[in-house]
């Protein structure tokens, strides 16, 4: 029966526990891209669905 945690125990959880947080971290900056593509792809069709023209340099 093993007691306790060594040293690389330890480590590798700490490791794994900033891992996951950055991971998060870059799902959620994903997820923020992603809606605000979507709603600037939302804008574009429902100007288009108003026959609204994007003025030239617009996006």
């Amino acid at each position: 029966m093993r007691i306790g945690y060594t040293h690389a125990d330890v480590y590798d959880r700490e490791s794994d526990y900033w891992q996951d947080i950055e991971d998060a971290q870059n799902a959620q900056l994903e997820a923020q891209k992603n809606l605000s593509k979507a709603a600037t792809n939302d804008k574009q069709i429902q100007n288009n669905i108003n026959g609204i023209v994007p003025q030239e340099g617009e996006k």
